[in-house]
């Protein structure tokens, strides 16, 4: 086992860091082509949840975390409204399609 000073330069070294990292940019690079249309940013964040150790005061517990937001897509809102009975119906555009 080898052993590391903990610095930005050496977060790549973290077991696992380095391959979430790249799989997450590649989606949210990928969603950008998807729905260029989308102009809200995408955000890529690595965090380091940190706790003490159990069994040893010095020593710390280190947890890397790779997280992504993308924004949601939009849809039109429909206009929705109650029957006579209380049931709730809308109004949607018959697009025609046939199942086999």
């Amino acid at each position: 086992m080898k052993t590391a000073t903990l610095t930005l330069e050496t977060l790549h070294l973290i077991p696992g860091l380095q391959a979430d990292f790249d799989q997450q940019i590649e989606a949210l690079v990928a969603d950008c082509k998807r729905r260029p249309a989308i102009a809200k940013k995408r955000t890529l964040k690595v965090e380091l949840d940190i706790i003490p150790h159990k069994e040893d005061p010095e020593d710390v517990l280190i947890f890397p975390v790779v997280s992504t937001k993308r924004p949601a897509t939009t849809i039109d809102p429909i206009r929705g409204r109650r029957t006579r009975i209380g049931q709730l119906q809308f109004d949607f555009a018959d697009l025609g399609t046939e199942h086999d």
